[in-house]
């Protein structure tokens, strides 16, 4: 880990995901943190979504272009890691539009669409 070095929300980052279980993707890969500076600051906690080489087409993919080799943010793998036991390293900041695909994939996994649509029609 850099010293000092403290995650922010659109960073992609280097980190440990061992050890696994089931379909989780492991290794010591690169990962787009989810969670605010705030949230990881004092839970010792990010919530994160892997980034993966093995580009599948699904529909909860979504492209990263400025890494070393093409990757997709897995954005139906959302974990909480603690960053600090996890080897965490600053790679790049994520492309401007990819949060936004990010989160437009992951609301409709955990039903906010509807949350959403009530908001709207108030």
């Amino acid at each position: 880990m850099t010293k000092n070095y403290l995650p922010e929300r659109n960073h992609i980052v280097y980190m440990d995901f061992e050890p696994t279980k089931g379909k989780e993707i492991g290794k010591y890969r690169p990962a787009l943190i989810l969670s605010s500076i705030e949230y990881n600051k004092n839970t010792g906690l990010v919530i994160c979504c892997p980034i993966s080489t093995s580009i599948r087409g699904g529909i909860t993919e979504v492209a990263i272009a400025n890494l070393e080799k093409p990757s997709v943010v897995a954005a139906s793998l959302i974990q909480t890691l603690s960053w600090k036991e996890r080897k965490i390293k600053f790679l790049a900041d994520a492309e401007p539009h990819v949060m936004d695909e990010v989160l437009f994939r992951i609301i409709p996994l955990i039903g906010a669409d509807r949350l959403i649509e009530k908001l709207i029609t108030r």
